[in-house]
């Protein structure tokens, strides 16, 4: 039984990373087009680290200060 939840919990956390980098890869592929709309070229090194720094943190593990509704 402990395996079985183990393996539950592995699997949750593999999810869990997967849909955060795919947010953390939205929320660049957000900026980059906002960078070529008003600049008319893509971020530099500097504006993408910049724009890393403002990136909300990953979504939670439930129980880390999640509460179900």
């Amino acid at each position: 039984m402990d395996d079985l939840k183990a393996r539950a919990a592995s699997a949750d956390q593999e999810r869990r990373a997967r849909l955060n980098k795919r947010l953390r890869q939205a929320f660049l592929e957000g900026a980059e087009e906002d960078s070529r709309r008003r600049l008319g070229r893509g971020l530099t090194v500097e504006e993408m680290e910049r724009v890393l720094w403002h990136y909300p943190e990953d979504v939670p593990e439930r129980g880390e200060g999640d509460r179900p509704a």
